[in-house]
């Protein structure tokens, strides 16, 4: 336990790393479908991570990640208003606060 939490091991972040890297190699080749479903897999993963019974918010780049496959999904719906060169920023900043943090707390 670190701090009242449960610890997430290794292989969580892991596994939350290959889902951001697949929604990164979507969102560069123009699949923004495919983004998008990858991204929600990645979010409900994240909230996982941290959901629990009594626990009252999220992270904030667990609620960061969620907010950012919410609009993706509204972006989706409007062809024109989609911009994947942000979404691929937005995306690779949360990655490095994930990858920040498995270190911090797998050490």
């Amino acid at each position: 336990m670190k701090n009242g939490d449960v610890r997430r091991g290794s292989q969580d972040y892991e596994a939350l790393d290959r889902l951001l890297m697949e929604v990164d190699r979507s969102l560069a080749g123009g699949d923004l479908r495919g983004a998008s479903e990858t991204l929600k897999k990645a979010s409900v993963k994240a909230a996982t991570m941290w959901g629990a019974v009594g626990i009252p918010r999220l992270p904030p780049h667990t609620r960061s990640l969620i907010s950012l496959s919410e609009k993706l999904q509204r972006d989706l719906g409007h062809s024109r208003e989609n911009h994947p060169d942000g979404l691929l920023t937005d995306l690779r900043e949360l990655r490095r606060r994930f990858e920040t943090e498995a270190r911090e707390e797998t050490r």
